[in-house]
């Protein structure tokens, strides 16, 4: 694929994420999502039981502080090259901040009555949708750039793409967030992760 391909690839992607990330903040702000969210929810609630509700709440522990931290320091551990490592805790510092801001710009309240686990906090867009594709995201990129084998680079890329749609749908399974809460964060962490892997590959060839 060449130069001109990929960019026109990215800048599609980059133009969709906006689109929805705009078209949910849209139906949101004239309050005309409900409908939608109270849909979803009431087919992903038919799926709850005991089990399902034990592996959702580890693969929403898999995007919080305490793992992302001790995860992200066993990476420098291992990762030879250092400065990667710093590129990668920016990546989260900047993702979180952009949620937070983002959160108390359109302070939407959480799920109250459909909560399996209780959250502090906004609701719009989801915290956990935004840092898992920010973060898991990047790490793909950085694998795919890697010196892996070919099927090592496939492998991890598939099974950490799972794992960041497994984050996002535990949120709403486990009522923390209603859907239109983690399509905004994926759709808006889409675009920013595109505009961070830029300025990381502009870094790295200057």
């Amino acid at each position: 694929m060449n130069k001109i391909m990929k960019q026109s690839i990215k800048i599609a992607l980059f133009s969709l994420s906006i689109i929805l990330f705009v078209y949910l903040t849209k139906m949101l702000l004239l309050d005309e999502i409900k409908y939608f969210d109270d849909l979803i929810f009431r087919y992903v609630s038919k799926l709850r039981c005991e089990p399902l509700t034990i592996v959702f709440k580890f693969f929403s522990f898999l995007c919080s502080t305490y793992f992302i931290v001790a995860l992200t320091i066993i990476i420098m551990l291992f990762v030879k090259e250092k400065k990667i490592t710093f590129y990668i805790v920016l990546n989260l510092l900047c993702c979180f901040a952009l949620n937070q801001t983002l959160k108390f710009l359109f302070a939407r309240a959480r799920p109250l009555d459909i909560n399996l686990i209780i959250e502090k906090g906004y609701s719009f867009p989801s915290g956990h949708s935004m840092l898992s594709l920010a973060y898991y995201g990047f790490l793909i990129y950085l694998i795919l750039k890697s010196n892996l084998k070919r099927e090592n680079k496939l492998l991890f890329t598939i099974l950490l793409s799972i794992l960041i749609f497994l984050i996002g749908f535990s949120r709403i399974y486990l009522g923390v967030h209603y859907t239109s809460d983690v399509l905004a964060g994926f759709a808006i962490s889409t675009a920013y992760l595109l505009l961070y892997i830029q300025f990381f590959y502009n870094k790295r060839s200057a």
